[in-house]
């Protein structure tokens, strides 16, 4: 017994020396509690003093140069750390004929020590091993097994929280869109009357800039996204109003602030303001296969302020259910809320459909109720990684603002996109799409059939890397009715070119 205790902790001092892990004091107080309980057992079953005397030496000698040393976390490289883990393993160490000695203290006290400090060194050998010695402690042997056994819960548990708090730290990020874009037609004005992005004519600008904050957690989740730019100024323009404590003045720089808690499994509800869940592209350019946005994108809501209920039913199909302020709206503008929704499912690995809804009421308190129904429906095929199609069809319906009169007006989209990365650098996206608002529900053209537009967009990218994207676009309008502005006359067609660089990290 003495001397493989003596054996093994001449090696343990030598494993501590070399070791990168921190053994706090915790670990050591588990570790003078077992060789004190072992000292109990010697003294009930060794009658042979001078035995007892080297195993006190033994326990005198690991107190006074194995407990200091390891209060002290020793550097090694990851090959000495190896070679380590072979060296305690190994037979000639510790020979089968004393392993299998049914003495359990000792090898308690040794096996158990190299569970608790190094458990990503052990080999599933050892795993056996510390299982079996354990199994052989009766209670007779040690009357407070059950203490140490709660505190080694104890110690584990906190060691594991500890662990969780490290992985909920925060993760910051920024997003910079710079762009120019030309339209050799346009009027003396550099606004962009139809689009949002981008937002302005023949100047050097920010598109949109923001930095970020987000964190997820197993039972909650959060992110607050500061932003300013060309298309946040274009896409807040409506939030309006003489309350002196609405968010109206501060609102346009906030993308996204909201709060998440787990509910159940799978089960989440976030809270505040929020992306909008209509539209296959995003507000941020960076993640789309085109720079400009689709027609029927730049008129569904950007973002959304409200509740959002989301549940992970399976790897393949998931919903979302919203209730919100209103239609790409901050600051409310009536007494009812919207509701919305969304279907996500998988059909296949390569095949997925998805379905948006939003119901809400459009109409100031003041004038009759002018509820809007609208439907999005999006499929996506990826006939490989690097070649995926998608289309979009919208329609979107509003009753009328007379109450006398129970009639709907009525607005459509299509959109198609198609987008292929023949080589890692470089990447070509294509989109079609035609716009049809005849009443002028969402666009106001003071035409006399309203808007109904077709247009084409290629986009060519360089992509030096997944942060950085260089990108050059041309895109084409055609207007059944002259609805773009020139200077002294209106022009059935619109046509620009846009260069643009973003970094995101």
């Amino acid at each position: 017994v003495v001397p493989e205790l003596v054996y093994k902790n001449l090696i343990l001092y030598t494993f501590i020396m070399k070791q990168k892990r921190n053994f706090r004091k915790l670990e050591c107080s588990k570790i003078r509690n077992q060789i004190e309980f072992g000292s109990d057992f010697i003294i009930k079953n060794v009658s042979n003093k001078l035995v007892f005397q080297k195993y006190i030496f033994a326990i005198l000698y690991s107190c006074i140069f194995i407990f200091p040393l390891s209060a002290d976390s020793q550097k090694s490289d990851s090959s000495t750390t190896q070679t380590e883990e072979k060296v305690l393993n190994s037979s000639h160490i510790f020979p089968s004929n004393i392993q299998n000695k049914k003495d359990s203290s000792s090898s308690l006290i040794s096996s158990d020590f190299l569970q608790t400090s190094s458990t990503n060194l052990q080999s599933p050998t050892n795993e056996k091993s510390i299982d079996k010695d354990s199994s052989q402690i009766q209670n007779d042997d040690f009357q407070s097994k059950d203490e140490i056994e709660k505190n080694d819960h104890s110690k584990n548990t906190s060691s594991k929280e500890a662990s969780e708090e490290n992985k909920q730290i925060p993760k910051f990020g920024f997003f910079i869109d710079s762009y120019y874009a030309h339209n050799p037609y346009r009027s003396s004005s550099r606004d962009n009357r139809y689009l949002t992005q981008p937002a302005r004519w023949d100047e050097i600008n920010v598109n949109l800039a923001y930095i970020d904050g987000k964190i997820e957690t197993d039972q909650y989740r959060g992110r607050v996204a500061f932003q300013f730019g060309n298309s946040v100024n274009s896409n807040y323009k409506n939030e309006v109003s003489s309350e002196k404590n609405s968010n109206e003045v501060s609102v346009r720089n906030i993308q996204e602030a909201y709060a998440g808690i787990k509910l159940a499994k799978n089960l989440w509800l976030d809270g505040g303001i929020y992306f909008g869940n209509i539209g296959l592209e995003s507000w941020i350019s960076h993640n789309n296969w085109n720079y400009s946005r689709a027609l029927a994108l730049d008129y569904v809501p950007y973002y959304s302020s409200g509740f959002r209920l989301s549940f992970q039913y399976s790897e393949k199909l998931s919903f979302q259910l919203h209730l919100m302020n209103g239609w790409s709206n901050i600051t409310e503008t009536n007494k009812d809320k919207a509701i919305g929704s969304q279907i996500d499912y998988k059909i296949t690995d390569k095949l997925k459909i998805t379905h948006n809804t939003f119901v809400g009421n459009e109409a100031p308190d003041s004038q009759a109720r002018q509820t809007r129904y609208y439907n999005n429906l999006i499929l996506q095929y990826h006939f490989t990684k690097h070649f995926i199609i998608a289309g979009s069809g919208d329609v979107g319906i509003q009753r009328v603002s007379d109450p006398g009169v129970q009639a709907y007006r009525q607005w459509y989209h299509g959109t198609f996109w198609i987008t292929w990365r023949p080589i890692e650098k470089f990447r070509t996206s294509l989109r079609l799409e035609r716009m049809f608002d005849p009443e002028q529900t969402i666009i106001q053209t003071a035409s006399k059939n309203g808007f109904l537009t077709s247009g084409a967009t290629i986009t060519l990218d360089y992509i030096p890397n997944e942060n950085a994207l260089v990108r050059l676009e041309g895109r084409y309008f055609r207007s059944y009715d002259a609805v773009f502005d020139r200077d002294q006359s209106k022009s059935k067609e619109e046509k620009f070119i846009v260069f643009a660089i973003s970094v995101k990290i």
